[in-house]
């Protein structure tokens, strides 16, 4: 809907709960996996990929994409009185008031724009619960730059501030019923996480003991 000032502005998917994942990966835990709720998580997270990859592409090319009518917008100038019109539609917009939408969002692929289009094109066509669950959990685990040295993705997938999110990372309760997979993956981002430098730097070093569930 336009706003009060009379212009549409873009929307961009949320990230996704923590209460969510949570129940998702305690009805995981008990078996059988719960389809339903594996396709909401899942589709909120592929939302959420969908806009990190059309802001980081607006950066990157410095052209927005009008929300009327989806035009792509020639180049910016970056001037601070810079005026967004579209020639399709005509819809224009303070380009300040655009920038608001996105800024401080953590909506920025860092770096991760192939193995994001991958999870997308994958769980589209993935068939059976334990095979999106098994791109759910990838997904979250993933780190910007795809390196032990980068900030988790999951802060730009699962609302909440870092210094929260890992510590729910790591307690989530897998239990014996999840794809082998997915057991695998924890393991391989708690040594990823236990040398980042994000950790040592906030004394949030992996839990090691019993499994870590919660």
């Amino acid at each position: 809907m336009p706003d009060q000032q009379g212009y549409r502005l873009p929307t961009w998917a949320p990230r996704v709960s923590k209460a969510k994942l949570e129940r998702l990966y305690r009805g995981s835990a008990r078996g059988p996996l719960d389809e339903e709720l594996i396709d909401d998580v899942g589709y909120a997270l592929y939302a959420r990929c969908q806009s990190m990859l059309e802001v980081t592409e607006i950066l990157r090319t410095g052209r927005p994409k009008c929300p009327e009518c989806q035009t792509i917008l020639p180049k910016r100038n970056w001037q601070p009185d810079e005026e967004l019109k579209c020639p399709a539609c005509h819809w224009r917009c303070p380009a300040k008031a655009y920038n608001k939408t996105y800024a401080r969002k953590n909506l920025g692929t860092g770096g991760l724009d192939e193995e994001i289009r991958r999870f997308m094109r994958d769980f589209e066509s993935a068939r059976s619960p334990g095979d999106k669950l098994v791109l759910i959990d990838t997904l979250i685990h993933r780190f910007h730059w795809a390196s032990t040295q980068g900030r988790p993705l999951a802060t730009a997938l699962i609302e909440g501030k870092m210094k929260d999110i890992m510590p729910f990372l790591d307690r989530l309760n897998y239990g014996n019923s999840v794809p082998p997979e997915v057991t695998q993956t924890r393991q391989e981002w708690r040594g990823k996480w236990a040398g980042n430098p994000w950790s040592t730097t906030r004394g949030q070093q992996p839990n090691r003991t019993a499994g870590g569930d919660a």
